[in-house]
Protein backbone atom coordinates (compact mmCIF):
# COMPACT_ATOMS: atom_id res chain seq x y z
CA UNK A 1 0.00 0.00 0.00
CA UNK A 2 1.32 3.40 -0.84
CA UNK A 3 1.39 5.81 1.94
CA UNK A 4 -0.43 9.04 1.61
CA UNK A 5 1.28 12.40 1.11
CA UNK A 6 -0.47 15.70 2.19
CA UNK A 7 -0.09 18.27 -0.73
CA UNK A 8 0.37 21.87 -0.03
CA UNK A 9 -2.72 24.48 -0.81
CA UNK A 10 -3.50 24.41 -5.05
CA UNK A 11 -2.31 27.92 -5.59
CA UNK A 12 1.58 27.27 -4.33
CA UNK A 13 4.96 26.62 -6.29
CA UNK A 14 5.45 23.86 -3.66
CA UNK A 15 2.64 21.86 -4.79
CA UNK A 16 3.43 22.19 -8.49
CA UNK A 17 6.90 21.04 -8.33
CA UNK A 18 5.82 18.15 -6.31
CA UNK A 19 3.20 16.91 -9.30
CA UNK A 20 5.22 18.03 -11.28
CA UNK A 21 4.46 15.36 -14.73
CA UNK A 22 7.73 13.45 -14.42
CA UNK A 23 6.94 12.81 -11.05
CA UNK A 24 3.34 12.01 -11.91
CA UNK A 25 4.60 9.02 -14.56
CA UNK A 26 7.12 7.80 -12.42
CA UNK A 27 4.70 6.97 -9.61
CA UNK A 28 2.13 5.36 -11.93
CA UNK A 29 5.56 3.32 -13.71
CA UNK A 30 6.32 1.93 -10.16
CA UNK A 31 2.88 1.04 -9.69
CA UNK A 32 2.29 -0.97 -12.98
CA UNK A 33 5.75 -2.39 -11.90
CA UNK A 34 4.24 -3.53 -8.59
CA UNK A 35 1.25 -4.75 -9.81
CA UNK A 36 2.61 -6.97 -12.53
CA UNK A 37 4.88 -8.67 -10.22
CA UNK A 38 2.19 -9.45 -8.25
CA UNK A 39 -0.12 -11.06 -11.25
CA UNK A 40 2.76 -12.62 -12.28
CA UNK A 41 3.38 -14.33 -8.64
CA UNK A 42 -0.73 -15.34 -9.01
CA UNK A 43 -0.15 -16.54 -12.13
CA UNK A 44 2.92 -18.76 -10.95
CA UNK A 45 0.61 -20.08 -8.43
CA UNK A 46 -2.78 -20.79 -9.82
CA UNK A 47 -0.30 -23.09 -12.83
CA UNK A 48 1.76 -24.81 -9.68
CA UNK A 49 -1.57 -25.13 -7.83
CA UNK A 50 -3.07 -26.87 -11.52
CA UNK A 51 -0.26 -28.84 -12.16
CA UNK A 52 0.40 -30.44 -8.82
CA UNK A 53 -3.61 -31.53 -9.09
CA UNK A 54 -3.65 -32.71 -11.88
CA UNK A 55 -0.86 -34.81 -10.79
CA UNK A 56 -3.15 -36.64 -8.30
CA UNK A 57 -6.41 -37.02 -10.07
CA UNK A 58 -8.52 -37.17 -6.68
CA UNK A 59 -11.97 -39.32 -6.71
CA UNK A 60 -14.76 -39.00 -4.47
CA UNK A 61 -17.87 -41.75 -3.75
CA UNK A 62 -20.81 -40.34 -5.79
CA UNK A 63 -24.25 -41.76 -4.84
CA UNK A 64 -23.77 -44.92 -7.19
CA UNK A 65 -20.55 -44.47 -8.46
CA UNK A 66 -17.02 -42.42 -8.68
CA UNK A 67 -16.96 -38.59 -9.67
CA UNK A 68 -12.70 -38.04 -10.43
CA UNK A 69 -11.74 -34.82 -10.80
Amino acid sequence: MMPLVLLPPPNSAERSRLLSVNHIRERALERLYARREAVDDLIRSLENYQSHNSDEEECLEFKAGRKCS
